[in-house]
């Protein structure tokens, strides 16, 4: 799969914080890779159980920070070919998980005690975060549609159901929640969405109608150079940004500015995203799974 200039200007921009339920996939498979990097905790306990097997319903009072990133050397077993890295880096996040009642959003810690530190891949943690923004748009979209864009069917031969709930979503800055334009014309192509957790992965990157500079994808020798795009942890580990690299296991960056002046290049001058900001926020974030929005239930955890 590739990146594409437009995917990234429809998906990167959507990325908000959200639940991470562990009733979810993603959000079990989170914890079940994690390894805890600091002394036994109530946390920790409550994880392992008295016989010693995981138990994860616990975690409904507990709420997630994100800590950090680093990155480790490591040799590539893949690598064949003569231009192939021979080392590569694996990113590694580090996450708290806090008591809900006592995680704080302005605190770096997240809270100080009750806690369990943990560490994971770093491809792992952004699969578990861009799945849990899946989830939180979903109740976003139904939420709204339910409750507060009056959709129903009118009375008039000229209402039009679908005009009504776009014309809700795009005035409340919610574009992830159409899935068709019913203004474009007939015959008219329409983006294709993407999915937000291509961004965990290094994907081959390609700049949509630019021929500038022979497609920009020759170097001065005349050489053919692929570009690759995808999560890296910034140089103090306090964040996790995009680069531009000309490997596919996003290890050499495309320019000494982490890519973006080649991104640049290669896009019209266009800002590479999240080359300088957080791909995932720093704010705490509950693992109990969110009620749906056509209903009350409080028993979900």
């Amino acid at each position: 799969m590739k990146l594409t200039l437009t995917t990234l200007a429809a998906v990167l921009g959507l990325t908000t914080a959200a639940d991470i339920t562990t009733h979810s996939k993603m959000g079990q498979t989170l914890l079940s890779s994690a390894r805890r990097v600091d002394t036994p905790s109530s946390a920790q306990r409550a994880l392992e159980g008295d016989n010693g097997e995981v138990d994860y319903t616990w975690v409904a009072n507990y709420s997630l920070k994100f800590q950090g990133c680093h990155n480790i050397p490591r040799w590539n077993e893949d690598a064949d070919d003569e231009d192939d890295v021979r080392v590569s880096n694996t990113a590694l996040v580090r996450f708290r998980l806090c008591p809900s009642n006592d995680c704080s959003t302005d605190s770096a810690y997240g809270c100080k005690s009750g806690y369990g530190d943990y560490v994971v891949s770093m491809d792992t943690y952004l699969n578990a975060y861009f799945e849990s923004v899946q989830q939180d748009q979903e109740y976003n979209c139904e939420y709204a549609m339910n409750y507060e864009c009056n959709c129903a069917e009118g009375g008039d031969d000229n209402y039009s159901e679908e005009m009504c709930q776009y014309d809700c979503y795009m005035n409340k800055g919610m574009e992830y929640c159409v899935e068709n334009n019913p203004y474009a014309e007939e015959g008219a192509e329409e983006e294709e969405k993407q999915d937000i957790q291509q961004m965990a992965e290094c994907q081959q990157f390609e700049a949509q109608n630019n021929n500038n500079n022979n497609n920009n994808n020759n170097n001065n020798g005349g050489e053919q150079v692929e570009y690759f795009m995808g999560p890296h942890c910034s140089d103090d580990g306090s964040a996790i940004r995009m680069g531009l690299f000309t490997d596919d296991e996003c290890t050499i960056f495309a320019d000494s500015n982490n890519g973006a002046t080649t991104y640049a290049s290669l896009t019209y001058g266009a800002s590479m995203p999240y080359a300088t900001t957080t791909l995932v926020g720093t704010e705490c974030m509950s693992c109990k799974e969110p009620q749906d929005a056509d209903q009350n239930n409080n028993n979900d955890q």
